[in-house]
């Protein structure tokens, strides 16, 4: 299974999904994970200036699409993230990779060995902003 984790330093887990600096992305495979690439977020929905406050008018004015995220990720069955809009959700679960969104200070590698060990906790639902 392939996993991929937003990060913004390559060690840490990103506050926002879709504004990352990047996806750290690990094999587990036969109880083993590996780190095996860094890819980058190339941002093509990016709002320069990210209002939280009207972040959901900025949605609705704009037509962004996630197709680089989703592209980026394809060969991945799980995010992990601290936060993401419903619209990230959506177009991710319907190519089929499952989001995970938590809570938890801890590292990309720590929040992968939780993941295989059944141990992480984490929700597939919207906690960022407005979204």
């Amino acid at each position: 299974m392939r996993i991929a984790v937003a990060s913004d330093d390559g060690v840490s887990i990103a506050e926002h999904f879709g504004r990352c600096a990047g996806f750290i992305i690990y094999e587990y495979e036969n109880d083993d994970i590996k780190e095996i690439e860094n890819r980058p977020n190339t941002r093509e929905h990016h709002h320069e200036q990210h209002d939280c406050a009207n972040h959901e008018n900025s949605h609705g004015a704009t037509n962004h699409s996630h197709e680089s995220f989703l592209a980026a990720l394809g060969d991945c069955q799980i995010v992990i993230c601290r936060g993401m809009g419903r619209r990230a959700i959506n177009d991710l679960q319907a190519k089929g990779i499952n989001p995970a969104i938590i809570a938890a200070d801890i590292t990309a590698r720590e929040a992968v060995e939780l993941l295989a060990a059944g141990k992480l906790g984490f929700s597939d639902q919207s906690s960022c902003c407005s979204h």
